[in-house]
């Protein structure tokens, strides 16, 4: 089966709070915002396949308290206008943030988080070896072939990387 994911970036920092989510207009119309508009649209949307939205910019309070009853199992955005946008099983965000300095514990509390830290380079060597166990292939047995016959120190080659 050939499913394709579809993902769509929002930088949050850009834009003010009242576009991210939506703003009422003086004549009392309601003015979508980036985010909400999006949500809806992939609600709306009767195309099941997977889709991720990436909020990729740094956290702060004034978007991410909003974002509350998005991450708990109601799954459900609301807005100041009073719409409910759900956030349906074939829907899913994705945080991508540098510290959780200006988050609450609330908005802890319902996240799940992932750290990568880049001070070694641990990260890519272990998607490596992820990758790697996941092939069909022995690369195990490689591997050990590899360093029984690696001679010396000229000699740089993956195996020392993934160790």
């Amino acid at each position: 089966m050939n499913i394709k994911t579809k993902t769509y970036d929002i930088n949050p920092k850009v834009v003010s709070t009242a576009n991210l989510y939506g703003y009422p207009l003086p004549s009392g119309d309601w003015k979508e915002g980036i985010l909400s508009k999006t949500m809806k649209d992939l609600s709306d949307n009767p195309d099941l396949s997977p889709k991720w939205i990436v909020l990729d910019g740094d956290l702060d309070t004034n978007w991410i308290e909003s974002m509350n009853s998005v991450m708990d199992n109601n799954k459900l955005l609301t807005l100041a206008n009073g719409d409910r946008i759900k956030l349906k099983d074939h829907m899913w965000m994705l945080f991508e943030i540098r510290d959780l300095i200006y988050a609450s514990a609330a908005t802890v509390s319902r996240a799940g988080i992932l750290y990568y830290s880049d001070d070694k380079g641990d990260q890519w060597r272990s998607f490596i070896k992820t990758w790697l166990k996941k092939q069909s292939i022995n690369w195990a047995k490689i591997i050990e072939a590899a360093k029984s016959q690696k001679k010396g120190k000229a000699d740089k080659t993956i195996i020392e990387y993934l160790e």
